[in-house]
């Protein structure tokens, strides 16, 4: 999928290109080919012992790929929760800003890798559930 014309205004899933041949299996994410914009943060996840994230970033575009085992992921931008199935490294999750996520039911072996576009800025993350709906609506209104 070429992702160099748009980016979506709302969460989905991004299926990631594969080489697949008798050596395995090669999956890649190129910025602005695969993924709609430049990657400036890279981080994972593992070892999960509670629910992760909780929060929705204001400026921050992200990419979550369950590398390894499986996850659940709600996201809302503002309404109803979508809840969605991590457990297949072929497909990325987009979150544009504004998207609360909630990270849980991670299986022993889960590895959550994370693409960001902007680098860390704690001042950018809204926490309280309630102040992001009020932030969500203002956007739209």
């Amino acid at each position: 999928m070429n992702l160099t014309a748009s980016r979506p205004t709302t969460p989905c899933l991004i299926e990631l290109p594969q080489a697949v041949d008798a050596r395995g299996i090669l999956t890649s994410i190129e910025s602005g080919l695969d993924i709609p914009f430049d990657a400036k943060r890279v981080f994972f996840i593992s070892n999960v012992s509670r629910d992760r994230g909780n929060h929705a970033h204001r400026y921050t575009t992200q990419l979550l790929v369950s590398v390894a085992g499986s996850f659940t992921v709600d996201v809302s931008t503002g309404g109803a929760m979508t809840s969605y199935a991590m457990n297949d490294r072929r497909h990325a999750l987009y979150l544009p800003p504004m998207t609360w996520l909630r990270l849980y039911d991670f299986s022993r072996d889960a590895i959550c890798l994370a693409l960001a576009d902007t680098t860390y800025a704690e001042a950018s993350y809204v926490r309280d559930w309630n102040d992001f709906v009020r932030e969500a609506a203002s956007k739209t209104s």
